[in-house]
């Protein structure tokens, strides 16, 4: 798997923003495709590499050039201006810059079949380039954060009733550091990655309290005013990608576990109804007793993955 990193993005008094591109020297395509990836955690911590490997392996072999791009996060920027406003130029990037950037390695990549795929808050952003004039021809959204009107978003959540509560001026550190656009390893203590029994550990890592940037994100989902501090405005409705839905919404698919309290299984479960009563094409996989950030570390051997496969397999349909 070839692999280069480039900047997409700088100015505006932030850190540069950067994206890894990833591509197999074969191809069954003669102009391919490109899925353009978004991280999770929340708006506020991650990187372009906290994504699930397998679901990249696999677009790769099957012929797809696969992008993952870092941008702005909270709270130091505003959810608008930061994330969804970087989401929409690396899409941009993707289609005007990439083709002549892959050129001089001799790869030829089709502009017109740009994809998206976002987890969790990286769904958001996913969904956010369906309003597009020229959206991406699919989307997956894997357990994405979405309609910013239900009362879930403004209510504490009871998995993390059990965290300690952090002194406010330690949250406060986090307004000391510049804008970010990667916290890399920030959930984890340590930069190595856990494992168990010489295989990668599934699912999210517990959070690392230490660090005001994590104590910030993790203290305000536990209160319920995560979304709220975040967009910081009120205009919940501009952020909210729902907004975006019409009868010329780009097909998508929704995975989610049917387990999932970070995000419930129903708010994907609602989106995929608005989308098929203007009748969009939408697919779905709820998956039985998987929680959030469940595809993390999963391979092909697991039982799970193959609700991962049916997302990789809408894809592979909509580049035909």
């Amino acid at each position: 798997m070839q692999e280069k990193s480039v900047t997409y993005k700088t100015g505006d008094g932030r850190r540069p923003a950067d994206l890894t591109i990833w591509w197999d020297i074969n191809s069954p395509f003669k102009s391919r495709p490109i899925v353009l990836m978004f991280h999770g955690g929340a708006f506020v911590i991650g990187s372009r590499f906290m994504i699930s490997s397998q679901p990249t392996r696999d677009l790769v072999d099957a012929g797809f050039v696969v992008v993952s791009a870092d941008y702005s996060l909270c709270p130091q920027v505003s959810l608008y201006d930061g994330p969804e406003q970087d989401a929409k130029d690396a899409y941009r990037w993707c289609k005007e810059k990439l083709p002549s950037l892959l050129a001089e390695d001799g790869i030829v990549v089709d502009s017109t079949k740009v994809m998206a795929l976002g987890y969790s808050s990286g769904a958001t952003l996913a969904l956010c380039l369906g309003g597009e004039i020229d959206p991406p021809v699919a989307i997956v959204d894997f357990y994405g954060a979405k309609l910013f009107r239900d009362s879930f978003w403004f209510t504490p959540l009871p998995m993390l009733a059990q965290l300690p509560d952090v002194p406010g001026e330690f949250l406060d550190k986090i307004f000391d550091e510049p804008i970010q656009t990667s916290t890399a390893n920030s959930l984890e203590a340590v930069p190595e990655p856990q494992h168990t029994q010489g295989r990668p550990k599934k699912g999210l890592p517990p959070p690392d309290l230490s660090r005001p940037r994590n104590a910030w994100l993790f203290s305000t989902l536990k209160d319920g005013s995560h979304l709220t501090k975040i967009v910081q405005d009120g205009d919940f409705d501009r952020v909210d990608p729902v907004r975006n839905f019409t009868a010329k919404f780009p097909p998508t698919f929704f995975v989610h576990g049917l387990d999932d309290t970070m995000i419930l299984p129903e708010i994907s479960e609602e989106a995929s109804e608005r989308l098929k009563e203007l009748g969009v094409e939408t697919g779905t996989a709820f998956v039985p007793g998987a929680s959030h950030g469940f595809d993390l570390g999963l391979g092909p051997e697991d039982p799970q993955y193959q609700y991962v496969q049916q997302a990789i397999k809408f894809l592979k349909q909509h580049a035909q």
